[in-house]
């Protein structure tokens, strides 16, 4: 994006940063209504105004071809017809309201759908990859293949015209939940996201996170690990995260001892698990509450425990890594102070925890980013840190940042319509029920796997959505799950298919940057994330791992889950704390064990414990018989 931002003539520059600032005051007017007035925007027409500003950008910003830093004729056409159709159906929005226009008529109406249609797949394809456009197409286009599928497949036969008006201008389509959830809620804390960057959060916390861990054994991997949850949380985008912050912690690792598959892995596998880290956790996270109808803050509480048991896993990873391999970490002298570290970052620090604290308890969903956001930029002017070019970088970012989330956003929107418009995701629904009550293990089989191949396709926000309306009813009403549970069980499934093989697009990635194969990488990624396949079984068949029950059960299942991964961890690397390198038949039972240990079921834990103890002590006293004495000491005596 930085290269084509280059490239931009002077009125496009002033375009974005103009499509950016008058956004920032649609939303705040749209959220807080207008003071002189005391009349609020109506939604159809604000959601139409934010695709006319926000989704140019896209074209101007994100190349149509790899390697395409200079905007051509046709990005500027994109973008002059995007906004001039988004005003214009803002205008119309109240008539839209009153006499919908799901079945155009007018030849200019199904033109304009028409144009909208191509223009939203390609901001998709720009933004999500060619996969994801051709997938949003093909079930966008599901109604006009309906009739000709056998059994629950079917459809009736509609025409083209009127599947299209549906797509497009129903709210049930382009402007449909996703579009509603953007609007609403996620386009805030993408606002702040943007200005948190661009006013040198980011340098600030990888500062604290070097201070806090470089010095420990494998530091460098450490500081990569915290750092991408951090970025994950805000941004929500796994690529984006990898290319951030892997620019940076990847030639470090690799500095520090580290080889260069085994620090693309690393980075692949934080930058993943980034994007469900409260307290933010992107665009899947806003959806998921909107679908149960239940306090965001609710969602972040329950991603809590998952969150903090998987990167504990990457810590152990790293940690036995460096001390099979004599790794050790920078001197203090080679680090920044924890102390001005802190202080500098103090601002974004207290943000962060306003940011927390009106989620969860004054449950301001809409409005916390913005009030953190002012709290920022008082902080940052009293300090006499904020510029006009770090206000302009962040506005520039947030526009960025909007329009490629409504790129990727929009076409979901398509998909939603093309399946809700035939009627076939309660009939899929339907059809998973019977299917489950044979055998509930098959249905969620189907479900991780119809999710991983999703996940593959494009982004996981899509992935969920559609198996949110199809597969989450069907196994709530199955195995009598908790809603949430299931909910996040299909989001982790959808996103793990950027860390496995064959598509494992952030390992990929990451493998770039490092110079290392891609395929290793990405086995490489599975071993090191193997934690993250299994915690969404765990928390379906345990709610209390995501706080779900009395504190004594969130206890008791969150101690021996993370018992049980630290184990798996030490069988994955063959070594353990205490006990230095596993022999190979050690090695299996601790990765079997642990999974034992793991598993929220009492009788497997009872079993598998006291084999791990009794054989720990073993290698245990063997390794201590086996102890060189210090040197001198023979001499001493």
């Amino acid at each position: 994006m930085e290269g084509r931002w280059r490239h931009l003539p002077p009125w496009a520059q002033a375009w974005v940063a103009l499509a950016s600032l008058l956004g920032l005051g649609l939303v705040l007017y749209y959220l807080l209504g207008s003071p002189l007035t005391g009349k609020a925007l109506l939604d159809f027409s604000y959601y139409w105004l934010l695709v006319a500003l926000f989704l140019p950008l896209t074209y101007l910003l994100f190349p149509a071809r790899a390697g395409e830093e200079r905007p051509r004729g046709y990005d500027y056409a994109l973008g002059l017809g995007t906004l001039g159709t988004g005003l214009f159906l803002a205008w119309h929005g109240p008539s839209m309201v009153v006499r919908p226009w799901t079945n155009p008529e007018a030849p200019w109406q199904i033109a304009l759908a028409l144009f909208l249609l191509v223009a939203v797949l390609e901001g998709a394809r720009r933004a999500g990859g060619l996969g994801f456009a051709l997938v949003a197409l093909l079930l966008a286009a599901y109604p006009l293949i309906a009739p000709s599928l056998p059994g629950l497949f079917w459809g009736p036969p509609l025409p083209w015209t009127e599947v299209l008006g549906y797509a497009i201008y129903s709210t049930q389509g382009l402007l449909g939940l996703p579009m509603r959830t953007v609007g609403e809620l996620l386009v805030g804390f993408l606002i702040l996201a943007a200005f948190l960057v661009a006013t040198g959060a980011g340098e600030v916390f990888l500062k604290v996170a070097s201070a806090l861990f470089g010095w420990t054994r494998g530091g460098a991997a450490k500081v990569s690990v915290v750092a991408s949850a951090f970025f994950g949380s805000l941004s929500g985008s796994i690529l984006s995260n990898v290319a951030g912050t892997g620019s940076l912690t990847i030639p470090a690792m690799i500095r520090s001892g580290f080889s260069r598959t085994y620090a693309a892995g690393v980075e692949a596998c934080a930058s993943t698990g980034g994007v469900l880290m409260p307290p933010v956790m992107g665009a899947v996270a806003f959806v998921m509450a909107s679908l149960l109808g239940i306090p965001y803050g609710q969602v972040v509480a329950a991603a809590v425990i998952p969150s903090a048991l998987y990167y504990l896993s990457l810590f152990a990873h790293v940690d036995l890594y460096a001390a099979k391999h004599g790794l050790k970490g920078l001197h203090r002298t080679e680090l920044p102070p924890l102390g001005p570290s802190l202080r500098e970052g103090l601002p974004f620090l207290l943000v962060l925890a306003l940011l927390v604290f009106a989620l969860l308890y004054l449950r301001l969903e809409r409005l916390a980013p913005f009030y953190a956001l002012g709290v920022l930029l008082l902080f940052l002017f009293l300090q006499g840190k904020l510029t006009w070019a770090s206000l302009h970088r962040g506005l520039v970012a947030a526009g960025a940042l909007i329009g490629q989330t409504l790129a990727l956003i929009l076409p979901v929107g398509l998909i939603l319509a093309g399946l809700l418009g035939t009627g076939v995701a309660p009939a899929l629904t339907g059809a998973l029920v019977q299917m489950g009550q044979a055998n509930l293990y098959l249905v969620l089989f189907l479900g991780v796997a119809i999710a991983f191949l999703l996940g593959m396709a494009g982004v996981m926000v899509a992935a969920y959505i559609l198996l949110a309306v199809t597969l989450a009813p069907a196994l709530a009403r199955l195995g009598e799950f908790v809603p949430l549970a299931v909910h996040l069980f299909i989001a982790y499934w959808s996103m793990l298919s950027a860390i496995t093989p064959p598509v494992a697009v952030a390992a990929f990635l990451a493998a770039r940057l490092a110079g290392a194969p891609p395929m290793a990488v990405a086995l490489e990624a599975v071993k090191l994330g193997l934690a993250i396949y299994f915690l969404p079984f765990f928390f379906l068949f345990e709610p209390a791992l995501i706080l779900q029950g009395e504190w004594s059960s969130i206890l008791y299942h969150t101690a021996l889950a993370a018992l049980g991964l630290l184990l798996l961890v030490g069988g994955l690397e063959g070594q353990l704390w205490g006990l230095g390198p596993l022999p190979l038949w050690a090695r299996a039972l601790y990765v079997v064990g642990g999974i034992l240990v793991a598993i929220p079921e009492t009788l497997s834990s009872l079993l598998a414990i006291p084999v791990l103890l009794g054989s720990g002590l073993w290698l245990w006293g063997r390794g201590k018989g086996k102890r060189t004495p210090p040197r001198g000491l023979e001499e001493r005596r």
